[in-house]
């Protein structure tokens, strides 16, 4: 969703591609008027329902035998486009820069060349990755936050002169590293140094 719009993903497109060359009768628009029309015809009484039931089991048997023919090619191009999905864009290193998920289920943007290149970039809550590059260092820009705010990926560009100071605060609570001063998009904040295995954060003013 894009606002009010449904927009089809690279995803969503594939699907549709892998079916069509595989299955067209699962895309077909005319089968779709014609039991459209059929059931129309049911609820008007002009035709027994029991007839068109057994006519789409047919149909639909036919449909089921080329997805089992064929779905091995069907799961690996379908992977492929799903691994194409989460491109986001590149990386410094050269590498893709791809959208991963985490053991806890957030996501984060690392780079598809870990574990020899370790670029990684947190996500703000609700975060979505915009196909705009920053005018600073070429990374794709995030919207995010009520009202949306954009800013760069990294959230330390524009920062170079401002080193963190990775103080040792105390001790993560769900993974037992060290928890260090960070310093992200909000400013200064308490993070795990796991990161990103281990994503706990908590705001300076928890730690006082």
């Amino acid at each position: 969703m894009e606002g009010k719009k449904i927009k089809v993903n690279v995803l969503g497109e594939q699907l549709i591609d892998t079916l069509v060359k595989y299955s067209q009768k699962i895309t077909s628009e005319e089968l779709t008027r014609e039991f459209e029309t059929k059931l129309e015809n049911i609820q008007k009484g002009k035709t027994q329902k029991e007839n068109i039931i057994e006519e789409y089991k047919t149909e639909i048997s036919s449909i089921l035998d080329d997805i089992e023919e064929n779905k091995l090619k069907i799961g690996q191009e379908l992977y492929k486009a799903y691994r194409e999905s989460m491109i986001v864009g590149e990386c410094k290193c050269g590498k893709n820069l791809i959208l991963i998920s985490s053991r806890q289920g957030n996501p984060f943007v690392g780079c598809s060349g870990y574990p020899e290149c370790k670029n990684t970039y947190s996500l703000p809550r609700g975060a979505t990755i915009l196909k705009t590059k920053c005018e600073e260092c070429g990374l794709p820009m995030i919207s995010f936050g009520k009202p949306r705010q954009r800013a760069c990926l990294d959230p330390k560009c524009g920062k170079e002169d401002q080193e963190p100071s990775n103080e040792v605060v105390g001790e993560c609570p769900e993974c037992g590293s060290e928890l260090i001063k960070r310093s992200g998009r909000f400013g200064e904040f308490i993070g795990c140094k796991g990161f990103p295995k281990c994503r706990y954060t908590r705001s300076i003013e928890e730690n006082v």
